[in-house]
């Protein structure tokens, strides 16, 4: 071994020597790719435990708020006298937490700001979902689940702390983990869904809100107080688990390669053109989401297909859609993220057509296929969108103003297709629209080009592989 060979002088030695080219000499003997290659010994990343806490956080979240509330409609609406689509507006109250989501932006960019989010939010949203359990009428539901739950979820889960977090921790894996988290919403329906429902059919609705209220506290708070950090600087890391000490000796490129983003401001960031077509593209492919989720499986059905074929085309869906998400995660990493983008939206719009002129079980399944692979990889892309375009340090206040535009629209076009079917008495019209969403952000996408750092900056600093 090459140290083994090595003479050992004193500190006298070095600083006496008369010969000035001793100590060059003496640095010459050492083979530094051993040192590295020593010091880059196999060892856990931080980071995958940050990915697993938000893994969990969205499954969890994504199973209460979205996946589980079906389970709840039925017996909550029989006992408080509501129909069920008095029952459904439910979602419109959670509008109202909107103006917190920039405040909550910034918080996650704060040192210690991801971990009170999680610990503070997860506590408070849990007590909440207790407190529901006790509801005498339906006003009590809409304040304490529309309201106060929404709050406390868009502290902890959604588009806004996590994708933030991830974007921190990774760089050059930041395709892959932000897939990996966006299968924890999956996993919500796939988990918490079934638990909820098995809840409600044994014990009550009420009973139901207690666990999933205490699921709630326990599976978040303490992983989170005990793991979560803002980002892997804070701890003496750098970003995809790349060894300082490493990056030190092979050229002292350390700090510089985990600011090889330019972090926009917020500010600086609203002054782009980029950032308005980002939000033009998230928009077009938020209006299509949800509506399409919430009413696929009326619309099969409308078709004169029966319900358990229509359960196993949703279901198609969402398993094709969790296969997406890892391969354009993949993609994400290998090629320019505006291109792979589009190539996830337009093929979303033009298989959505698919359903539309379905009238056939093989038309239905080539739906399902389709677009559960493209429609699957829009959140993920569009996570690392946002971190590609503006970087990692400011990405949570960012997020904070530009996401309550997709909440808005989330809720707003699942109730634009129910008033067209009442008033049309079809689908075809409203899910048209939603196919050509998809297209028109896919399209909006191509024409998304990156930013410019500021010329002062821009020189010094190396450009995104994305």
């Amino acid at each position: 071994m090459v140290l083994a060979s090595l003479k050992v002088y004193s500190y006298d030695d070095i600083l006496l020597t008369p010969n000035p080219d001793f100590c060059q000499s003496w640095v010459k003997t050492i083979d530094t790719r051993n040192i590295v290659q020593a010091r880059k010994q196999p060892r856990f990343f931080h980071g995958w435990i940050i990915v697993g806490i938000i893994f969990t956080t969205s499954m969890i979240t994504a199973g209460i708020s979205g996946w589980g509330l079906p389970f709840f409609l039925k017996p909550m609406s029989e006992e408080f006298g509501v129909s069920r689509g008095e029952f459904s507006t439910v979602t419109l109250f959670r509008l109202g937490a909107l103006p917190l989501i920039p405040f909550l932006g910034v918080l996650a960019d704060r040192k210690s700001g991801p971990r009170r989010l999680l610990v503070i939010g997860s506590l408070v949203a849990g007590c909440i979902l207790i407190a529901v359990s006790f509801s005498q009428n339906i006003w009590h539901f809409f304040l304490g689940y529309g309201l106060l739950f929404s709050v406390a979820v868009f502290g902890i889960g959604g588009q806004l702390v996590g994708p933030a977090v991830l974007a921190k921790w990774f760089v050059r894996k930041r395709g892959r983990v932000m897939a990996i988290s966006a299968i924890g919403i999956s996993g919500g329906g796939l988990i918490i869904a079934p638990l909820a429902g098995w809840l409600v059919s044994e014990y009550g609705w009420r009973f139901a809100w207690v666990a999933l209220g205490i699921i709630m506290i326990l599976s978040i708070g303490p992983i989170s107080a005990l793991f979560m950090h803002r980002q892997p600087e804070d701890i003496g890391l750098l970003p995809d688990g790349v060894d300082p000490e490493a990056e030190n000796i092979e050229g002292g490129q350390g700090s510089r390669w985990a600011d090889s983003e330019y972090s926009w401001t917020r500010r600086e960031a609203l002054r782009t053109k980029a950032l308005w077509v980002l939000l033009g593209v998230q928009t077009m492919g938020g209006i299509a989401l949800m509506p399409t989720l919430l009413h696929q499986v009326a619309y099969i059905e409308d078709k004169g297909f029966s319900g358990s074929t229509a359960a196993i085309i949703a279901t198609t869906l969402a398993t094709f859609a969790i296969i997406g998400k890892l391969v354009y995660g993949y993609f994400s990493e290998r090629y320019s993220i505006q291109w792979v983008v589009a190539a996830c939206l337009i093929p979303a719009g033009l298989s959505l057509l698919i359903l539309v002129i379905a009238d056939s079980l093989n038309m239905l399944y080539a739906y399902a296929v389709l677009h559960g692979l493209s429609m699957g990889g829009w959140a993920p892309l569009m996570n690392v969108a946002w971190a590609v375009y503006f970087g990692r340090k400011h990405l949570g206040a960012i997020r904070g103003v530009v996401t309550p535009v997709g909440n808005i629209v989330g809720a707003v076009s699942p109730i634009f297709a129910g008033l067209m079917w009442d008033l049309r008495g079809s689908y075809d019209l409203p899910f048209t629209i939603f196919a050509l969403s998809w297209v028109v952000g896919g399209l909006l996408m191509v024409l998304a080009k990156p930013p410019t750092p500021p010329k002062e900056l821009d020189t010094h600093l190396p450009h995104s592989s994305h």
